[in-house]
């Protein structure tokens, strides 16, 4: 008896493996369901137990209800852990949460201990081609395994914050040969200790190093892994098999990954072993039972380039999954064989596959070859209950994280009118295919296929027993009315007569033209860990803040959008334009209020800069703003209006009397050079001597004279030198003015030096007078000190606008206070 291994026999197939496959007996009835009747159907009851009906696909079978007896493939997410998780290994490229293997915290930074959380987690139990994608709580992170590692392993870029590095990855592939140094460094001396004999060999594993950050990990950080899974045997890359290249079926460090669902169902059947020993499939299957003339075909069917949805190409079926040691390797066989349009036909203990489409009949007959001896039987169609007009579908997504994602439906409005206007939908869960374009592929060519209703069962004379089931043949019948009718063979009975006994389904290779794709639409991942937060409508701007008795002080307001959530409060800095030297570093809990001002350690007439950033409520990233320019009011500290307005005129006046009366003083030389000493009451001396580019004056002029209504008497000297564009100078004025309304009297000396309209340009004045009945004294300097003469300490000074004093002594005016900084003494006194 030969026939269609749908789910395939384990008790043929898997003789050996870690568990007996239970095969279901179905008896006579299964075949009354396929129509078998007389000597065909008698002996089909007797000596077929297979899990499905005859006659139908996997993806057919699928349709009808009928499932895997353990759950097979699919990918899990989650991280599991104990003693009782079963052992498992990926096929193709497939995600895993991995098991737990050992976990710890350690180190100390910032005077936190257990500062960091390494996980180890076994992600296969066979060696793997390498590891593809990391997902971080719910989002793919940046992975490259050609980085450089540093000390605790190569950083994932998404997870670095305050430019320190928070997630580090060691991974080894199952080939390593010693044990993570790390682990054994930080573990070694624990109550669990971790030893260098933890080498896991044969292990693929990783080891997950986060720096804990209540802002970055909500809990324990959750991962899960894309794994290239483990090399595969292709005998068409086998130079010594008839394929093109190195591999060996001998040395499996020949092997390479492959997501080629033939090629996977080749090593299980062979079975996959390590180091020489048994791991999972079959035990006693050898290369003569898997015939690669056919495998070929059925391989490189799968790898065809088709469309893929939108635009570009893909290949025709792939598969992967994880595959855990407790499954069945028949529904691992059986559902890598839905994956790609796939049939597994057992012929007297040689397994042929036939992928896709129905290929060219092989034998054509007629009712003439048709024996007469038996009964024939027709089964014309099934019940309205097992017609199938609607296909749902689910398959795994990469693009969401590799979750399971429902298919586009597939509806028919003209078949579900000729099955009475009824819909008939079944779900198919394909657990190993991970193309959106792929799945909808299958999900047509299952329907259309169990829409091929007709099956015979055919007594054949003895010269067709060399046919075998996959064999497609074309049959010519005037009785039913069929012109060169493709068939299938689905079981090839010996019966005793030495004739044949055939089942036949009806095929039509159009079933498998994919037709219209629907676009599939990706949902966006978790975006974790949250952006981080960027402060809305920040800005400064300079205020003047009035206080009692029309006094003034400079500030800045600071501003934000205080309409946001989970905030509660804001944090601010100011510093210095000129060197970024930070003045203030502050926080306001009255985020609602929006504004804030600030007056602490602001001076008037200074170029500022200021930035903010919101104070979270929740452990989460927020960002500073940009560094705002703000340049304050020109206000004096505890002035009022009146006397900054006075101290303005004041320091105005020394810089702008000085720089007028050089002005004057320049034009009254350049007249006395040209009119002469005439002018009644004055007198006027010059000096100078000029040679090359080097010249050198002294002018000095004196006046005294009286009006109806003054008297005055002025006195100035002026020196100057120049060499090139650089020149020095300056002057001393002494001048005095009597009126009735008043007495005036002014003394002022100024300096200049360097280059006019340079930085190296420098100016010093200082001016004394009484004007007003107010006396005055005012210095225009880069630098003011004042000593004893007799040390070297400079008890007083002011550089930059910072004062700076030596050798204090404050007491308070009843001397009850007294602060004595040079003794570092607080002294109170009786009154």
């Amino acid at each position: 008896m030969r026939f269609i291994m749908l789910i395939i026999t384990a008790l043929v197939f898997f003789a050996g493996a870690i568990e007996p496959a239970q095969a279901l007996p179905i008896g006579a009835a299964i075949a009354g369901f396929i129509g078998l009747t007389g000597t065909l159907a008698t002996v089909v009851a007797a000596g077929i137990n297979l899990a499905v009906g005859l006659g139908l696909s996997y993806l057919s079978q699928t349709l009808f209800g009928k499932k895997p007896q353990q759950g097979v493939g699919g990918m899990s997410g989650k991280l599991q852990s104990g003693g009782a998780v079963p052992r498992s290994f990926i096929l193709g490229r497939a995600m895993t949460g991995g098991k737990l293997v050992y976990a710890g915290t350690w180190g100390e930074i910032d005077n936190t201990p257990n500062a960091y959380l390494s996980m180890v987690i076994a992600l296969s139990d066979l060696p793997v081609q390498g590891l593809a994608e990391i997902w971080v709580g719910g989002e793919k992170v940046t992975w490259d395994p050609n980085a450089t590692p540093g000390g605790i392993g190569i950083a994932i870029p998404e997870y670095r914050n305050d430019n320190k590095n928070h997630l580090m990855v060691r991974f080894y592939d199952g080939r390593q040969t010693t044990a993570d140094s790390l682990m054994v460094e930080k573990f070694a001396g624990s109550a669990h200790p971790y030893l260098s004999t933890r080498v896991g060999k044969g292990v693929a594993y990783v080891v997950m190093t986060a720096r804990l950050n209540d802002k970055l990990w909500s809990g324990l950080p959750q991962y899960k892994f894309v794994v290239d899974g483990i090399p595969l045997y292709d005998w068409r890359a086998d130079s010594s098999a008839g394929g093109d290249g190195p591999q060996r079926w001998s040395d499996p460090t020949t092997w390479t990954f492959s997501d080629n669902p033939v090629v996977q169902a080749y090593n299980i059947g062979r079975g996959l072993r390590y180091d020489g020993k048994w791991f999972f499939g079959g035990q006693t299957v050898s290369a003569a039972q898997w015939p690669i003339s056919v495998a070929t075909a059925a391989a490189n069917e799968c790898d065809r380039m088709v469309a893929a949805i939108g635009s570009g190409t893909e290949k025709q079926f792939r598969a992967a999954g994880e595959i855990t040691l407790d499954a069945f390797p028949s529904d691992v066989l059986s559902e890598l064989m839905k994956a790609c349009n796939g049939r597994l036909a057992e012929v007297g203990g040689v397994y042929k596959p036939h992928v896709g489409a129905a290929g060219s009949a092989v034998f054509a007959f007629t009712d003439a070859d048709i024996l007469t001896s038996d009964k024939q039987s027709l089964e014309p169609f099934p019940s309205l209950d097992q017609a199938v007009n609607a296909v749902t579908a689910k398959y795994l997504e990469p693009g969401e994280g590799w979750v399971q994602k429902d298919a586009p439906p597939l509806y028919s409005l003209t078949l579900e009118a000729d099955d009475g206007g009824r819909r008939q939908a079944v779900d198919v869960d394909y657990a190993l295919v991970f193309s959106g374009t792929q799945v909808q592929r299958l999900m047509k060519s299952a329907r259309d296929e169990s829409r091929r209703f007709r099956r015979h069962n055919l007594p054949m004379p003895s010269y067709c027993s060399i046919f075998e089931p996959n064999d497609f043949v074309s049959w010519s019948s005037d009785r039913n009315r069929y012109a060169n009718k493709l068939w299938r063979i689905d079981a090839v009975q010996d019966l005793p007569s030495l004739n044949s006994g055939w089942t036949l389904t009806e095929v039509d290779p159009s079933d498998y033209n994919p037709g219209a794709l629907t676009p599939i639409v990706i949902a966006p991942t978790l975006n974790l860990p949250p952006a981080s937060q960027i402060i809305i409508d920040w800005s400064a701007t300079p205020v003047a803040i009035n206080g009692d008795q029309g006094s003034q002080r400079a500030g800045v307001r600071l501003a934000w959008d205080p309409n946001v959530d989970d905030v509660d409060g804001v944090q601010f800095e100011i510093r210095l334009a000129v060197d970024g030297t930070v003045i203030l570093q502050s926080e306001t809990d009255r985020y609602d209020a929006g504004s804030i001002l600030i007056s602490q350690n602001i001076l008037g007439r200074t170029q500022y800069q200021a930035r903010g950033r919101y104070r979270p409520s929740s452990p989460r990233d927020t960002s500073w703003s940009g560094w705002l320019n703000v340049l304050t009011p020109d206000v004096a500290e505890g002035m009022t209006q009146q006397q900054a307005y006075e101290l303005s005129l004041m320091t105005g006046d020394a810089r702008g009397s000085m720089q007028e009366l050089q002005r004057q003083l320049d034009e009254v030389i350049d007249r006395i050079a040209l009119d002469g000493a005439e002018s009644v009451g004055a007198g006027y001396i010059q000096r100078a001597a000029i040679r090359g580019d080097l010249q050198a004056s002294i002018q000095q002029v004196t006046q005294a004279f009286a009006t109806a209504d003054s008297a005055v008497a002025s006195q100035v000297t002026a020196i100057n030198v120049k060499a090139d564009q650089m020149s020095a100078g300056g002057f001393v004025k002494f001048a005095a003015t009597a009126a009735p309304s008043g007495v005036d009297v002014r003394f002022q000396i100024f300096l200049n030096a360097g280059t006019v309209g340079t930085p190296n340009w420098k100016e010093a004045g200082m001016l004394l007078d009484i004007v007003g009945g107010v006396s005055r004294c005012t210095f225009l300097v880069d630098q003011f000190s004042i000593g004893d003469g007799t040390t070297r300490v400079v008890p007083f000074a002011i550089v930059g606008g910072v004062v700076y004093m030596t050798g204090v002594v404050i007491r308070s005016t009843n001397s009850v206070l007294q602060l004595d900084l040079s003794g570092e003494n607080l002294i109170f006194s009786e009154p």
